[in-house]
């Protein structure tokens, strides 16, 4: 097995199957949906090894994407023993910040937080923190599990034939943010320094909080956050729990030219890294959603649409090729 998330086959026969929860395949976090309560637990990913603030924002993207409201979070970290104190101490500085800016209590919070001060708060609460010391990490693995409410009446919505599929924002904008700050010394002996800076800076548009909200007015329409393995496995997994096709446009799949640029130079495919910050959305009502959604400056485009075919299809100009089953992140590729 390599780094990174389990394969399909894998999670299928070695996960879900002892645990009799074949039915069960959900990609990317972990979940659970018990008495109108949702569960997601976001994990450590590279670029973003030394401080849990993003995993922060990833597991409330997932509670937000799946129709609830973040409610509180708990912290599990393994730190290797040769780990500074002070550094500990710059890590639970650095969670608390994230936390306290989706807080109405805490709007001061918010400054020097990753977060943008513009999101939506939420009351966000720390319910428990458990560190452990290892002598067998050599970096600090931290685990931010997200609890938030949802309407336990309400059945989950799953992707139609015959809606179209809303991006939001580009994909690739946290992946390339974790290369182009773990790697920026190297980048700038290629690439200008605004370049580099720019890049470095893709991840404060890493919360879907603002969007969730303005997609909830149109109604119960599936969302699915854009975390590892980006686009292309987002799609797959999207359309597998629906048991639908897609016809999907490559060319309308939004890219900032900073991503293309960093994305060549290491060789990495945009559309299998990490992407947290983006949503895909299914929807009958794609000029309205779009429309309001640029109106709060969140870009979004439609990239495709929903089919009644098992076939999921990707179109760039005259070629076209089917979607592939999720592949490894590709910033764990370039770890």
């Amino acid at each position: 097995m390599h780094t990174g998330e389990l394969t399909e086959t894998v999670k299928k026969r070695s996960v879900l199957r002892p645990l009799h929860l074949e039915g069960m395949m959900e990609y990317g976090h972990r979940k659970e949906k018990l008495s109108g309560l949702l569960c997601f637990t976001a994990g450590t990913l590279p670029g973003y090894m030394k401080s849990p603030w993003h995993q922060v924002t990833a597991a409330v993207n997932s509670v937000a994407a799946h129709g609830g409201e973040p409610l509180a979070v708990s912290l599990q970290g393994l730190i290797p023993i040769t780990y500074e104190e002070s550094s500990l101490r710059e890590d639970m500085k650095s969670f608390a910040a994230e936390v306290w800016s989706y807080s109405l209590e805490n709007g001061d919070a918010v400054a020097n937080s990753h977060a943008l001060a513009s999101e939506l708060r939420t009351g966000l609460k720390i319910q428990e923190v458990q560190i452990q010391v290892s002598d067998q990490l050599s970096y600090p693995q931290y685990f931010v599990t997200c609890i938030g409410s949802t309407d336990s009446s309400r059945a989950e919505p799953f992707l139609q034939p015959g809606q179209e599929l809303i991006l939001t924002r580009q994909i690739a904008l946290a992946g390339t943010a974790a290369l182009a700050r773990s790697h920026e010394e190297e980048l700038l002996k290629r690439f200008p320094a605004w370049l580099v800076e720019h890049a470095k800076g893709f991840d404060q548009w890493m919360s879907v909080m603002e969007v969730s909200k303005i997609v909830s007015r149109f109604g119960a329409c599936p969302m699915h956050c854009l975390s590892q393995g980006g686009i292309f496995n987002a799609l797959w997994e999207m359309a597998e729990r629906a048991h639908v096709g897609l016809n999907i446009n490559l060319r309308e799949i939004p890219i900032r030219q900073e991503s293309v640029e960093i994305c060549e130079y290491f060789d990495v495919n945009p559309y299998y890294l990490y992407s947290e910050g983006a949503l895909l959305i299914g929807t009958n009502r794609a000029d309205q959603l779009i429309r309001t959604l640029q109106d709060a400056g969140i870009p979004a485009a439609v990239i495709g649409y929903v089919t009644d075919k098992n076939e999921r299809v990707i179109h760039n100009g005259e070629n076209d090729r089917y979607l592939d089953r999720p592949k490894q992140d590709e910033l764990w590729r370039k770890a």
